[in-house]
């Protein structure tokens, strides 16, 4: 009954009072004693329940790594195997990471219309010093392939990201917003028969439509002015502009030793975003960016 309650009101909640202090600040203590160690001998004693060896007490580097060892090979670490050893710099020379940049905010913001007509798509951020190595300009469109596949999209050459990364602003590249636009600009190595089952395009009953089809014309007018008119008489069509760019979730990284699930990082406890082994693969195509246009 308690777990029913809990999950019919969306979580438990408890007076502001309860939670945060007549400065805003919560009264809530944070996890451990309450004293910075250099060396935590607890930490140093406690042994990684799937490795079975024994974490590092103090600062120290931990080189990315999977869960638990694969294939045989051993690591002096407490981790796994690290990823340099199952996916050498000389087939994967790049780094993939991610961000947003200063418009948008990871998924939900490639809704926002207006932040979209700023930045209508997004690109691959390459460091001017890769340039040569990769052989790539400004508006090259490449393949960026990791060992779980590849995404599309076309290039930007910047100095204002680190050496032997590239980048991908989140927020874009979404196929499913009430209707499904299927993806084109991604390939699987694994799954792919997934994104393969995804239909051409769905169709949405008029019982399904939302109640803005029966306000007055001119209020749908003025207020879906930058979508279609079959949008606000009919509902049923595709928002382009809401499906363009690409999104790099379908190229990070799994982990081999958890059937691949995703990769996780040791110190954060959560998916691994900055770990992605890459090659940029030229296609020959290039595509027009407008220099406005390229805000991040």
């Amino acid at each position: 009954q308690a777990a029913a309650y809990c999950l019919a009101r969306g979580g438990v909640f408890t007076r502001y009072e309860d939670s945060f202090n007549e400065k805003g600040f919560s009264k809530r203590s944070v996890p451990g004693t309450g004293v910075l160690l250099l060396w935590n001998e607890k930490l140093a004693k406690t042994r990684n329940s799937i490795t079975g060896k024994k974490f590092w007490g103090g600062p120290a580097y931990v080189e990315p790594a999977t869960y638990a060892p694969v294939g045989g090979l051993k690591s002096l670490s407490f981790a796994g195997t690290p990823l340099e050893e199952l996916y050498p710099q000389s087939q994967y020379p790049l780094k993939l990471v991610f961000e947003s940049g200063p418009l948008y905010t990871k998924h939900r913001s490639g809704n926002y219309y207006w932040i979209k007509s700023i930045l209508p798509e997004n690109f691959v951020l390459v460091n001017r010093a890769d340039v040569a190595m990769l052989g790539v300009k400004t508006g090259d469109v490449v393949l960026v392939e990791s060992p779980e596949g590849s995404i599309e999209a076309p290039v930007v050459v910047t100095a204002s990201i680190a050496k032997g990364v590239v980048a991908v602003p989140y927020g874009m590249g979404r196929w499913a917003e009430t209707l499904v636009v299927k993806p084109s600009y991604f390939t699987l190595k694994n799954g792919g028969e997934i994104a393969a089952t995804l239909p051409d395009k769905v169709e949405i009953p008029e019982t399904a439509v939302n109640p803005v089809k029966h306000l007055p014309p001119i209020a749908k007018k003025i207020l879906f002015t930058h979508r279609p008119a079959e949008y606000f008489e009919k509902g049923l069509a595709v928002d382009e502009w809401r499906f363009n760019g690409v999104s790099p979730n379908p190229v990070e990284l799994g982990d081999p030793s958890l059937d691949n699930w995703p990769m996780l990082s040791w110190l954060g406890s959560g998916q691994s975003y900055y770990s992605n082994p890459v090659k940029v693969v030229k296609t020959g195509r290039v595509r027009g960016i407008q220099p406005h246009r390229v805000v991040w």
